[in-house]
């Protein structure tokens, strides 16, 4: 049976669609080019054995490594352990050379060039958003910190839930931001943008008050880098991150209908250059010999801070999945230990320290939210990291 092409920008996030539409952005929505390293580091092949690693299933019992790729909607994993590549597969039409949306690990990119560009003094965590940008000035950021604007704890009101995700009602705020920011036909909307559809949202709590989960913050986050720089983001991230990370391929960047970038879902990558990424926060930003994230920046990324751990436990319904904080655009599990960039539909760029393990793994699953998808597959990802400890370390 052939690949299924019929995806277009009304069905591409919704199964079978996605699978291919996830692999091929930039045929449906405007893209800011990012440009490939001209000095790819390598990343050298050991392959390892572990088809038959048992993992546990959200079933119940056990399965194996290569059972659990098959039933959970993988597109594509490469495990990194101590440098090597040791398990590095693809499915669904997915190669080597494919670009693949990141979702939000997208995020997770943004908070990487943040931290390069506080590290050369162009931007403080403690500053006023308003000062960075006074065009946010009369927003729900006023009084707001770019640390407040990373971490997801300004005051921000909008609503992210993904138990409306599927609804295509006008009044969910989500489904309403996603027309403005490509994800949806704009149809005879107004063009706003994301940047746009963000000043119309006022203010729910005291900033740092608590963690709540909202995308379009991070927005904001590449705005502020775009100010301080003079340069757009795609360029921003191509000079200080794609560049210096010695990657393969080029990526690209989802543009909103205004042309702005969409930073906190619309990046594609391959699957190596994700690892790579991932690399840099398990070798404190040092990829290949060289520095590419200041150090302080990722030790900060993993470790946070007392006022982040309590601001996590602090968000509406608390702290229901096991994680520690989110922490420059990272999801934080065990503090100093295990952190990961995380997108919907099943994106990840986890890092385990202990064992010196990295996975970039890309999905499609069927909704955005599968919990019991995402808990298998976590799982494994600590299962595979302990087996590779124990018997290979």
């Amino acid at each position: 049976m052939g690949i299924d092409r019929s995806f277009d920008h009304t069905n591409w996030m919704t199964p079978p669609f996605n699978r291919q539409a996830f692999q091929h952005m930039r045929e449906f929505v405007p893209t800011a080019h990012i440009e490939r390293s001209a000095d790819p580091v390598a990343l050298p092949r050991r392959p390892l054995p572990l088809d038959d690693v048992a993992v546990r299933s959200r079933r119940g019992g056990t399965i194996t490594w290569a059972e659990h790729l098959a039933t959970t909607w993988c597109d594509a994993v490469c495990v990194v352990h101590d440098g090597h590549v040791v398990d590095e597969r693809y499915f669904e039409g997915m190669h080597e050379r494919r670009l693949h949306l990141l979702m939000s690990v997208s995020k997770s990119v943004c908070g990487a060039a943040l931290g390069v560009a506080i590290g050369r003094g162009e931007i403080d965590a403690d500053q006023l958003v308003t000062d960075v940008a006074p065009e946010f000035a009369g927003t729900s950021l006023d009084g707001a910190t770019v640390r407040h604007v990373i971490d997801m704890t300004a005051g921000t009101d909008f609503v992210e839930d993904y138990d409306d995700y599927d609804e295509a009602d006008p009044e969910v705020p989500l489904i309403e931001y996603e027309h403005h920011a490509s994800y949806r036909p704009l149809g005879a909307r107004t063009p706003i943008g994301t940047l746009g559809h963000f000043r119309t949202y006022g203010t729910a709590f005291p900033h740092g008050d608590r963690f709540q989960y909202r995308s379009p913050l991070t927005n904001v986050a590449a705005r502020l880098l775009e100010v301080v720089n003079d340069l757009p983001y795609a360029d921003i991230v191509t000079r200080d991150l794609w560049g210096p990370l010695g990657t393969e391929h080029d990526a690209n960047l989802m543009l909103d209908p205004l042309r702005h970038p969409v930073v906190e879902g619309g990046m594609s990558c391959t699957l190596r250059d994700l690892a790579r990424l991932g690399l840099a926060y398990l070798d404190d930003g040092v990829v290949g010999g060289r520095r590419v994230i200041p150090a302080e920046w990722v030790a900060d990324t993993r470790h946070g801070d007392d006022q982040a751990l309590a601001a996590f436990e602090a968000q509406p319904g608390g702290n229901v999945d096991g994680w520690s904080m989110y922490r420059n655009a990272f999801w934080v599990l065990e503090r100093d230990q295990v952190f990961s960039g995380l997108g919907i539909f099943g994106q990840y760029c986890w890092i385990h320290r202990p064992s010196r393990t990295v996975i970039a793994r890309f999905s499609t699953t069927p909704t955005a939210l599968p919990e019991d998808v995402s808990a298998e597959t976590l799982g494994a990802f600590t299962t595979i990291a302990e087996h590779l400890a124990d018997r290979h370390g």
